[in-house]
């Protein structure tokens, strides 16, 4: 609990309204970017002011006549894993997961079937992680995931050739 604030009652349940104020004011907080190649489908910018999505992504999905916001669920994931990862020093998997409930609770408060969203990304994880190169990533793109995982293959598909040689977290 923060000092000072009392809480109401309902505040200590479940509640979807608070979850959707957070990803609004996260929304809000961020410059959502799809102007780039982006390995793991999402990513952010070293300082955290910046998430890039991949240009490919397609901005929405419907669902049984209902169209849902990709880009809120993606920067959902992207903040809370940052903050976890260089604010708290987690490693990239532990923040990971941690983002990804964050990311799996608003979808299922906006009520699209986590299933139904893990197979959309499914498929665009796929596609956009099978690519032999990708030439436009972006130039302040946060490439600690990559270093975390020793993923040294991504980075030198993206031209982080340096990265990929030191573990430093820069395209060049």
């Amino acid at each position: 609990m923060s000092w000072g604030h009392r809480p109401r009652p309902k505040d200590w349940l479940v509640n979807n309204g608070l979850l959707d104020e957070a990803a609004d004011a996260m929304m809000k907080a961020v410059r959502v970017i799809r102007d780039y190649d982006v390995p793991y489908v999402g990513s952010c910018s070293r300082d955290g002011r910046k998430i890039y999505i991949d240009h490919r992504l397609p901005p929405h999905l419907e669902h049984r006549g209902k169209r849902y916001d990709i880009d809120r669920y993606i920067t959902m994931h992207e903040v809370v894993e940052m903050l976890f990862e260089h604010v708290l020093h987690f490693q990239y998997r532990d923040a990971h997961q941690i983002a990804l409930r964050a990311e799996r609770a608003l979808v299922e408060s906006d009520g699209l079937p986590w299933a139904v969203y893990g197979k959309f990304c499914a498929k665009w994880i796929k596609a956009i992680g099978e690519r032999r190169h990708y030439p436009n990533p972006p130039p302040d793109i946060d490439l600690q995931p990559e270093i975390d995982e020793d993923d040294k293959a991504t980075l030198r598909r993206m031209g982080a050739t340096r990265a990929a040689k030191t573990g430093k977290n820069t395209m060049r």
